[in-house]
């Protein structure tokens, strides 16, 4: 083969080569748009059902650490008698939805005959549109529940794994969730931390076992947090395990 054959099947390898590189290239980039997408502290503006009906409610969603925390309960009078979702869990990124494992997937209905329902690992795919400071996920791959935020922060803080769930001290906001088959303890609100001592100025909370369910709103709590457990002032203790 002369030098020119030669200069000649090098190019078309180069070329082979960089054809089989951009693929691959090309889904991590849109991977890590749609993780950066995501990542940061959001209050929930709306919900909206996949039959179109929107459904005030206040709440919280949290990315950050390839983790996930989530709350929020239905914003009708009375507020105590509203419903409530509450999950945590792992989340990544792929090249179209971002993948949710809720560990804890944690429901109240208050005025049902089943008043508490913890399903457990659930799976989610949503799929992810930034706006600005405005972020809108569709569940079920782009079919489902449609739920809209602003944005608040970077997420920025403590996240803590519990024994049944996870807490977050981010921005000055706190976001707990925490259930199981017995009960359910989850809400959301800003924080101020001296020491060991904790004031929760809540915004929303739920409290259920599988007798009785309410909310609190708009309302203060004390709690001790030494990165070790979480106690309330009613003597309820979550415990961290990392």
């Amino acid at each position: 083969m002369n030098k020119y054959g030669s200069f000649k099947t090098y190019i078309f390898f180069i070329i082979l080569l960089l054809s089989f590189g951009t693929p691959a290239s090309s889904e991590a980039k849109k991977e890590n748009a749609l993780a950066e997408q995501v990542e940061g502290l959001w209050l929930y503006t709306a919900l909206i059902t996949s039959e179109g009906k929107d459904l005030p409610l206040k709440g919280i969603f949290l990315f950050k650490n390839d983790v996930f925390l989530q709350y929020a309960v239905f914003d009708n009078d009375p507020i105590q008698n509203q419903g409530s979702m509450a999950h945590a869990g792992p989340y990544s990124a792929g090249k179209e939805y971002v993948h949710l494992t809720a560990e804890q997937t944690l429901s109240t209905a208050p005025l049902e005959n089943q008043v508490m329902n913890s399903r457990g690992i659930t799976e989610h795919h949503v799929t992810v549109s930034r706006a600005g400071e405005g972020l809108t996920l569709i569940f079920s791959r782009g079919t489902g529940t449609v739920q809209k935020f602003q944005r608040v922060g970077d997420g920025l803080g403590e996240i803590h794994k519990l024994e049944n769930g996870m807490l977050a001290l981010v921005d000055g906001y706190f976001i707990l969730v925490n259930g199981n088959g017995s009960g359910i303890d989850s809400g959301y609100g800003t924080y101020h931390k001296e020491q060991n001592s904790i004031r929760l100025d809540i915004k929303r909370w739920t409290n259920a076992d599988p007798s009785n369910a309410t909310n609190l709103y708009e309302t203060k709590m004390r709690a001790n947090f030494d990165g070790q457990s979480l106690v309330l002032e009613d003597g309820q203790s979550f415990r961290v395990t990392s």
